[in-house]
């Protein structure tokens, strides 16, 4: 990785206003498609990430804030199956990269440092939705389509138009993804399989 660069796993909590504008100015700048989505908060589906890897510019400034350079935000959520299981899983959002530092690697860094973390935590999967484009990088990483029907869902339970629609998943331990349609939810606390077995 370039000496000049900080990669950091961030608690939400830990994220003060002035890293929260930073990050969203970000994101605007990597999702030019959707200039007015990050205006307010960092959010999708009225979900906010749980943790965030960020990767910024090192300053030898205090009093200069670093810039952001690279970002996947990491949301809860809930999928369920035919048969009715119900799991917890890292949902990858915005996985972003400053257009100036791409093709160096930093999103495959970015990404495994993001799902050391989800395995850490006790998540059995992650999964993320991506453009059609994107499927040979994700693939390179040891990612894969689902062979079944992927709905989200909102807190309504009404499925969602999806602008990026090939979903994706990583299995984070030896317990294979569930076979079938999945439906993806806003995030259940309570009774979800999360622990490895």
């Amino acid at each position: 990785m370039n000496k000049s660069l900080n990669l950091e796993t961030l608690e939400e909590s830990g994220i003060d206003a002035a890293l929260d504008r930073r990050l969203r100015e970000h994101l605007r700048r990597c999702f030019p498609d959707s200039p007015d989505k990050f205006q307010d908060r960092r959010v999708w589906h009225n979900v906010s990430p749980e943790y965030t890897v960020v990767l910024r510019e090192k300053s030898g400034d205090p009093n200069i804030p670093a810039a952001v350079v690279g970002h996947v935000g990491v949301v809860i959520r809930t999928i369920t199956t035919t048969w009715n299981w119900r799991y917890n899983v890292a949902s990858f959002q915005g996985v972003s990269v400053a257009e100036e530092y791409r093709r160096e690697g930093l999103a495959a860094r970015m990404i495994q440092c993001a799902l050391d973390e989800a395995y850490r935590r006790g998540y059995l999967y992650a999964v993320l939705f991506c453009k059609e484009e994107m499927v040979p990088f994700y693939l390179k990483l040891g990612w894969r389509l689902t062979d079944d029907s992927v709905v989200m869902r909102n807190e309504q339970d009404n499925p969602i138009r999806m602008r990026s629609n090939c979903p994706m998943y990583k299995e984070l331990t030896m317990q294979t993804f569930p076979e079938g349609p999945v439906d993806v939810h806003t995030p259940e606390r309570v009774g979800m399989a999360k622990t490895k077995n």
